[in-house]
């Protein structure tokens, strides 16, 4: 696989505003979350499209690579339109893993599959501020390609990904101050990414008789421990709760993060 552009940790977008004119403008070209349920010749036409520096503008070799998983799995740290950057990455990650997945199958759960697609539309959703509809899940085929290291690599991408949009979410909730509707709106989304980031990692892991590669701790993982306490004082007892179970689900594939403390 070629690069993956990813923003560095610091430059994670905090504030609904700052995606509104990316995702604005992804939407006017067609090139939003909708690309995930179009005919895959189109779906392979946009991830050329997102990827072109002549569609989001982005500034290579931002800093160093942060982490030995950026090496592992061919991320490059990028500033630039942070909005397009953030939003582009997302949908580049789930058409890698879309397209691996029509090649060569999933034992990922039809549920589980439905939770991984929801993400991105919570997202542009939230961005947008559209009203929330329903949607329509096709699982994969079958597949006829055995692609173990292209499968762990595409999966941990889109991980990491989603794991900038928990961040993103997070940062909403305890900047939301007085505005409850916005800090549900915002725990929800973080919920809704977190559960699907944790089937990335299952999806990364489904490589049948093949070692998977190990996980390690990112710098979101931090972030999110560092804020669990604000999360829990902003937002209502039932959405935390339901925020602590994704990230206890979390903790059931990533072993390694602290976070199995969290909402006890």
């Amino acid at each position: 696989m070629e690069p993956f552009r990813l923003l560095h940790p610091d430059l994670v977008p905090q504030r609904r505003e700052s995606l509104q004119h990316a995702a604005s403008m992804l939407v006017q070209m067609g090139l939003d979350d909708t690309v995930l349920s179009a005919p895959p010749v189109h779906q392979r036409l946009a991830r050329v499209v997102l990827a072109s520096s002549d569609v989001i503008e982005w500034k290579p070799g931002y800093g160093v690579r942060s982490a030995e998983h950026d090496e592992r799995f061919g991320i490059v740290r990028v500033g630039g339109d942070r909005g397009g950057v953030f939003l582009s990455g997302i949908l580049i990650a789930y058409l890698d893993v879309l397209e691996n997945a029509a090649r060569t199958g999933t034992s990922i759960s039809e549920d589980s599959w439905r939770t991984l697609l929801w993400a991105p539309t919570a997202l542009f959703d939230h961005v947008l501020r559209r009203p929330q509809v329903g949607m329509t899940v096709v699982m994969p085929g079958p597949g006829t390609g055995h692609l173990p290291c292209d499968r762990t690599q595409a999966g941990q991408r889109l991980h990491l990904a989603l794991m900038q949009a928990v961040r993103f979410a997070v940062s909403g909730v305890v900047r939301a101050q007085d505005d409850r509707t916005l800090v549900e709106d915002c725990v929800t989304l973080a919920t809704a990414c977190l559960r699907a980031a944790t089937v990335a990692l299952a999806f990364a892991g489904d490589v049948g008789d093949d070692q998977p590669l190990p996980i390690m701790e990112t710098a979101e993982h931090h972030y999110l421990w560092q804020m669990i306490s604000e999360v829990r004082a902003a937002v209502p007892r039932a959405r935390f709760e339901q925020f602590a179970a994704a990230l206890r689900r979390l903790n059931d594939v990533y072993t390694a993060c602290p976070l199995l403390v969290v909402g006890s």
